[in-house]
């Protein structure tokens, strides 16, 4: 069974034997009615912390989950608002990957005691292998192993509203950024293009995304997600990218130079520079794997956590 180009992510873990509708305002996301369960507290600490928080989602009708990593200070500080960022996994892996995997809240905990960042709460949520879109049954052949559902609606009407009834969160476009690796870098982009109100900056990092062309890979998965010009033009970033005023958002890509998806990233920030979107690109040595992302991490957390903790003095 050929195993899709995608789950590098998921294979390269498991064999070091890790774990792995519009918003009413711009400055707000939609409201839902009462999260189930509150995230399970963890006991007062000036250092970070990992919280897994579950709740059931009427839109997927399962109960499902997200990973939170709390900044230090985070319980004491009980009046301070911090920016969030919502990162996705690539293909095969799970909530937890960003943590487990390549030890992000690590990463993170460095740079906000370095006073490089200030400090930030980063939410990974579960969304499957659904890329984060709107799909039904029967809408394009299925190649096997995609998650099938209301991915958009429920992260945008269920997460986003459940995270900022649960932690303080800065929520307000300009304290809300979203982005992702491989799978998750094209849900960033669809999410982040579809909803520009909602987010002040968009990352996507080594993404797998399409362009048309014959140099486009896993065309299985690309026909599943583009099964008509119609949805196409409702899913596919390029073509948001073309139609969506996206004004003041910043966009961040990267990819390694032996990562077969670097053209097509390249050529999605042509396009937005072409636009006079706030893009940058950001060409980096290595591939399309967890060593490469990992070796990113602090360059990623800069951008999403631009201003340092002594930006006032």
């Amino acid at each position: 069974m050929k195993i899709s180009f995608y789950l590098a992510w998921f294979v390269a873990f498991a064999l070091a034997n890790v774990g792995c509708g519009n918003a009413s305002s711009p400055d707000a996301a939609p409201s839902v009615s009462s999260p189930s369960t509150p995230p399970t507290p963890a006991p007062a600490s000036t250092s970070s912390q990992i919280e897994h928080a579950y709740f059931r989602s009427d839109t997927l009708g399962r109960e499902v989950g997200i990973t939170v990593y709390l900044p230090p200070g985070y319980k004491e500080e009980a009046l301070a608002r911090y920016p969030v960022v919502y990162l996705f996994y690539g293909y095969g892996g799970n909530q937890d990957a960003w943590f487990s995997g390549l030890h992000l809240d690590q990463t993170a905990d460095r740079l906000i005691r370095d006073g490089t960042i200030r400090p930030l709460i980063i939410v990974c949520p579960d969304y499957g292998n659904s890329f984060g879109v709107n799909t039904a049954p029967g809408e394009g052949v299925d190649p096997g192993g995609v998650d099938i559902g209301p991915y958009e609606d429920y992260f945008i009407q269920e997460v986003i509203p459940y995270v900022d009834a649960n932690y303080r969160t800065d929520a307000v476009k300009a304290g809300r950024s979203i982005g992702g690796a491989s799978m998750g870098g094209f849900a960033a982009l669809h999410l982040g293009f579809r909803h520009p109100e909602l987010f002040g900056k968009i990352g996507a990092h080594s993404a797998a995304i399409w362009d048309g062309t014959s140099s486009d890979l896993y065309t299985d998965q690309r026909d599943w997600l583009y099964p008509s010009e119609t949805l196409r033009d409702a899913r596919d970033p390029f073509r948001l990218a073309k139609k969506t005023e996206l004004g003041d958002v910043r966009v961040y890509l990267d990819a390694g130079a032996n990562d077969p998806l670097t053209r097509v990233d390249y050529a999605l920030y042509e396009q937005l520079r072409d636009r006079n979107v706030d893009a940058l690109w950001v060409p980096n040595a290595g591939g399309h794997d967890p060593s490469y992302w990992s070796g990113q991490l602090s360059n990623y957390l800069m951008f999403y956590a631009d201003a340092t903790a002594n930006e006032s003095d």
